[in-house]
């Protein structure tokens, strides 16, 4: 499924704020960054001086401050890195996959513990969407994971079947690479 690419927009200032921050290593506005993907008011309103500029204070808008407060915090993360053109975030899930998990991806009785995240992820209403991709996106951290964050961004902005059936298609698409369509065939 080819999809055509996200235009570049005014939220990609906030890409490159956070990546210019990494390139910095200013740990301290990252570190608040961070604090946003927790669940404590205390620490999400301390990023707000941060946030602000980009629509994260959710006075006006609640949907558009929990997707900036959601991409920048998972940006700030160390293990994760913004590619333009990247990997969507349902591809992203697949580096979550351990090799017994990556073998029965595709048995529909067999879900493994990835597997079961992302089909909640995918079931999720625009209210509760940025939880679960904070959820996941913290896992992804210790995966060393490139995948478009203007992407994400959009993704999020505009959660609905089409981008959940992309996501479900990146996800339990099967590829040459990883090995899963080699395996099916055998199967």
């Amino acid at each position: 499924m080819t999809t055509s690419p996200i235009p570049e927009t005014k939220d990609l200032a906030l890409l490159t704020f956070v990546q210019g921050l990494k390139s910095r290593d200013d740990r301290g506005t990252l570190a608040l960054l961070r604090g946003a993907l927790t669940d404590s008011t205390e620490r999400q309103m301390r990023a707000w001086r941060v946030l602000a500029r980009f629509g994260g204070i959710p006075a006006e808008d609640p949907q558009k401050a929990e997707v900036v407060r959601t991409v920048a915090g998972l940006l700030s993360l160390s293990g994760l890195r913004h590619v333009s053109g990247g990997k969507t975030f349902g591809d992203a899930c697949r580096k979550l996959l351990g090799d017994d998990e990556r073998k029965s991806l595709h048995k529909p009785d067999q879900p493994g513990p990835v597997a079961r995240r992302v089909q909640h992820l995918l079931a999720a209403t625009r209210s509760e969407v940025c939880d679960r991709v904070r959820q996941l996106g913290r896992r992804l951290d210790h995966s060393d994971a490139a995948l478009d964050f203007n992407r994400l961004h959009a993704d999020l902005m505009r959660w609905s079947d089409r981008t959940k059936a992309q996501w479900a298609a990146d996800f339990w698409g099967a590829t040459e690479e990883d090995g899963t369509a080699t395996a099916e065939a055998k199967a």
